[in-house]
């Protein structure tokens, strides 16, 4: 029973509410393809790209799904993003998406084996970017790849934190990406086994943390909401962004539709500030617009008491 009721909290989690792939009337294309890695066995990574309207170069934005999660994982930041002028492209993880539910192996899904896993389909994926032209619908030589940002939720934010630069001393490769130049985590976790000052020292590039005053899952495992906070309060100034909700729960940040249990946050709040907020950051660090930079230093002051925002 207790396994049950773990498995059905986790598919709350990763995939409660999860809409069906469409395509916004001001948005383009939205394509699904398996792109298989030769280097690891012709592994599969299962992605789907979601391009904007238009012929011109754009940025693109990699989103990284949570524990149990899919390619649904996002739906709701990526629309949003792809509405302000990006290329976004959700990557799922064999070994630790949504097969894991079924199977009950979700404990020893999170591992240091997986992480790796994790950032070596970032990096794959990346790499096929600069070879492929199209995928289906979707061109994809309009993605400017000295323009990446990096995007992910729980897992997907440890997969983040990873290619951005954070020392995970359990994993056998470095995973940092020096192509991606600036990144957002949903529900950031601290590293283990090593200091917090060693573990987030070496992510010098634009990083925004993203949290609510409820975002844990004792029931998986012993991170508190508090904790989540301090990957930021780790990395070095310059470009560091945290955004703390108040009552908003772990699910609420999948960005998938209702948040689950144990929220007492508005959800329509959340999205709206999630969605200007990750906004605004990436217009100042993939579009260069030093105007969303401005109102992105200023944020704070656009919050109702509770919420808070921090940068340094």
């Amino acid at each position: 029973m207790k396994h049950l009721l773990l498995a059905v909290s986790l598919a709350l989690v990763a995939a409660r509410a999860a809409p069906a792939v469409a395509t916004p009337a001001t948005n383009g294309p939205v394509c699904e393809a398996q792109w298989q890695d030769p280097a690891r066995g012709n592994r599969i990574v299962p992605v789907r790209i979601r391009m904007p309207a238009g012929t011109g170069k754009v940025p693109v934005i990699l989103f990284s799904h949570g524990l149990g999660g899919s390619l649904d994982a996002g739906t709701i930041w990526a629309e949003a993003w792809v509405r302000d002028g990006n290329a976004v492209i959700h990557l799922q993880h064999a070994g630790s998406d949504s097969s894991i539910i079924a199977n009950g192996t979700f404990r020893s899904a999170m591992s240091a084996q997986q992480l790796e896993a994790r950032t070596r389909d970032v990096h794959f994926v990346l790499d096929a970017l600069a070879t492929r032209r199209r995928e289906g619908a979707c061109d994809l030589s309009r993605i400017d790849l000295a323009r990446i940002g990096m995007s992910g939720h729980s897992f997907g934010a440890q997969t983040t934190l990873a290619i951005a630069g954070t020392h995970y001393p359990q994993a056998r490769l470095q995973p940092f990406d020096r192509r991606v130049k600036a990144a957002i985590a949903f529900s950031p976790q601290p590293s283990i086994g090593v200091p917090d000052s060693v573990a987030f020292s070496g992510i010098t590039m634009p990083f925004f943390s993203v949290t609510g005053t409820r975002d844990e899952l004792p029931w998986l495992n012993k991170v508190t909401a508090e904790d989540r906070q301090r990957p930021f309060r780790a990395m070095p100034a310059g470009g560091k962004y945290l955004l703390v909700l108040a009552g908003a729960n772990h699910g609420i940040f999948s960005g998938q539709g209702r948040a689950g249990f144990g929220n007492t946050a508005s959800v329509t709040h959340v999205h709206a500030v999630v969605i200007e907020a990750t906004r605004l950051f990436w217009r100042a660090t993939l579009h260069g617009d030093t105007a969303a930079q401005a109102v992105l230093d200023r944020f704070a002051a656009t919050l109702p008491a509770g919420d808070s925002f921090a940068r340094k």
